[in-house]
């Protein structure tokens, strides 16, 4: 469809005379049929207008008096219509808004932030709030996006421009669970932008009868109780990767589901006795005003792996694991959790086959056992959420640090296959 420009002209508003018989000169700029008229501070007759506009009679004109004033008025008429002409030109984006800050040089507001360009801002932040994971998760969601279009704006991210993409991807050989992995930090992104007032609510592509994120399908990643005894039983050559890989998984699972990031970690100084106090790394930027730590009970085969694979620093921030160090930087460190959590799960697989449990494991199997295992054992909802540290406050805040540590130790005992 051809967009038109809008046009512009000069104006003698003859709505009302002044005692002096004449009528104020303007500017009408009409876009997409909406006429919109500015003063430009200069008044004159009809009879003046007429001449203004006819050269021939102008040029003509007996008065020199008259002819040089009326001249003198022509070219700065001119010099308007120039001005505006070229202000509107300019703009990518028609908007009456901008060409009054413009035209009448009020002071302009920053240029306006696009998607991409905002994008990459918000993976700026990340990277510098050390979120190196996260960062990198929206880095393939951007590189896509900028494959598909390179030129999106927030405008144009419409449901149908979200299912163009999804059609898009699947096409090019990804599979649905992608197209949600990588639409939801769209999503994000979007969020960040209304709070702030880059964009309206209005323009918001997601949600009801809009775009729903394809999710994919829920598969369990939870061990029985009979297959968590015979990991529990399992006997590895000592000091080996067999040997981390179970102690690492069981680790996760005795201490409320802990992913291996936190994990890793872990320092001196979040053992409290013969508890572990800690917060989710994931919910320590995204959610700082209740941020809760979450305690576990150090239960006897918890202890046992400390004692098995701690490290030698004694300083209150060394990691209790030796498998990161204070110098590392951030991208460093993200990328020797990802070596740690990789060579786990390699582990962890050929276990499983010699156990002969027929079950996809990777580390996260341990925190989905953790929450079944309590949920099976009778555990209240609100004793699992604490214990996931779970970051929705309207679900969750109400009961964090309602639970003493008694009942924590009583949810240690639940976690052992008996």
């Amino acid at each position: 469809m051809q967009i038109f420009k809008p046009t512009v002209t000069i104006f003698l508003d003859t709505r009302r005379m002044k005692k002096d018989l004449t009528y104020p000169l303007k500017i009408r700029v009409i876009h997409a049929r909406t006429p919109k008229y500015y003063k430009i501070g200069v008044d004159v007759t009809k009879e003046d207008f007429e001449l203004i506009k006819n050269a021939s009679q102008l040029k003509a004109l007996k008065d020199v008096g008259l002819r040089r004033k009326l001249n003198e008025l022509k070219l700065k008429c001119d010099s308007i219509l120039i001005k505006a002409t070229e202000l509107i030109n300019g703009m990518d984006e028609f908007s009456f808004e901008i060409f009054e800050d413009n035209f009448f040089n009020r002071k302009m507001p920053e240029k306006r932030v696009e998607l991409l360009d905002y994008f990459e801002k918000l993976i700026d932040n990340l990277i510098k709030e050390e979120r190196v994971g996260t960062a990198l998760s929206y880095r393939s969601s951007l590189m896509s996006l900028k494959k598909f279009n390179p030129n999106l704006k927030f405008k144009e991210v419409n449901a149908e421009c979200l299912k163009n993409f999804e059609r898009w991807m699947l096409e090019n050989g990804k599979s649905i669970s992608t197209v949600g992995i990588y639409l939801r930090p769209l999503r994000m992104v979007f969020n960040a932008a209304i709070a702030d007032n880059i964009i309206g609510r209005d323009i918001y592509p997601f949600g009801l009868r809009k775009y729903k994120i394809p999710s994919s399908k829920n598969t369990k990643k939870a061990l029985t109780s009979s297959e968590l005894k015979l990991l529990f039983d399992y006997e590895p050559l000592a000091g080996t990767w067999y040997d981390k890989a179970k102690d690492f998984f069981l680790f996760s699972y005795l201490c409320n589901g802990m992913n291996m990031k936190d994990i890793l970690h872990l320092k001196n100084r979040d053992i409290d006795n013969n508890f572990i106090r800690f917060t989710r790394a994931k919910t320590i930027n995204t959610n700082r005003a209740n941020s809760a730590k979450i305690s576990v009970y150090i239960c006897e085969q918890v202890q046992d792996i400390i004692n098995k694979w701690r490290s030698s620093g004694t300083d209150p921030d060394d990691y209790i694991f030796p498998f990161l160090t204070k110098s590392l930087t951030p991208e460093k460190r993200h990328a020797d959790t990802q070596q740690f959590i990789k060579m786990v799960n390699k582990y962890l697989k050929d276990i499983i086959i010699k156990l002969e449990i027929n079950k996809p494991i990777t580390t996260y199997f341990a925190r989905h056992s953790f929450a079944t295992m309590l949920k099976r054992s009778g555990m209240s909802t609100e004793v699992i959420s604490e214990s996931l540290g779970h970051s929705n406050i309207s679900t969750t805040s109400s009961y964090l640090d309602s639970f003493d540590d008694d009942t924590k130790r009583l949810i240690s005992k639940a976690l052992i296959p008996q």
